[in-house]
């Protein structure tokens, strides 16, 4: 394989990667949607309870732990952490890091070797990307659906003791 055949297996590599990134990220803002919901509706459920038993604080304590871990890998899938390459002309710290005069420089006079170089680099550095976010989207995935259950047990604990029709305002 020559270098334009290797650089051409990259690119198409990296675009790969980078959807795999876009994949990831998808996925938090419905998953931080229904957190915040289901955190938010605990907390709402259980200002109404008039009587806290400990199996209720027992369901509530489950549900918001799992909860707040999968806000907590969400944050982690948002902001994961990259190694800096300020020497590349690819990656988006390295083309900051020269400044324009300096990136308009590299661009002139880069290599295919060079390259093929920072290609390698930018496919390593995504890989090592997407299987962090990914990793975590997993962990907050099993995170949420392990606080479903306890969360829809406290949903009824709560107005098995609590008459519905005092909470709906009277006319």
């Amino acid at each position: 394989m020559n270098i334009t055949d290797k650089i051409q297996f990259l690119e198409k590599n990296l675009a790969r990667q980078l959807d795999w990134i876009r994949a990831a990220d998808s996925k938090i803002a419905p998953v931080i949607f229904i957190t915040t919901s289901l955190l938010g509706a605990s907390v709402a459920f259980l200002s109404k309870t008039p009587k806290l038993s400990g199996f209720t604080l027992t369901l509530a304590a489950v549900c918001i732990i799992a909860l707040i871990y999968t806000l907590f890998c969400m944050v982690m899938v948002n902001f994961p952490r990259i190694t800096r390459y300020d020497e590349s002309a690819i990656f988006f710290e390295g083309i900051k890091f020269s400044g324009f005069s300096g990136f308009e420089k590299k661009a002139g006079e880069i290599t295919e070797e060079a390259y093929f170089n920072d290609l390698t680099r930018m496919c390593y550095n995504s890989a090592i990307i997407a299987s962090t976010k990914f990793k975590y989207v997993k962990k907050a995935m099993i995170s949420l659906f392990i606080a479903i259950l306890p969360w829809t047990l406290l949903v009824y604990n709560v107005f098995h003791y609590v008459k519905i029709d005092t909470l709906i305002p009277s006319k």
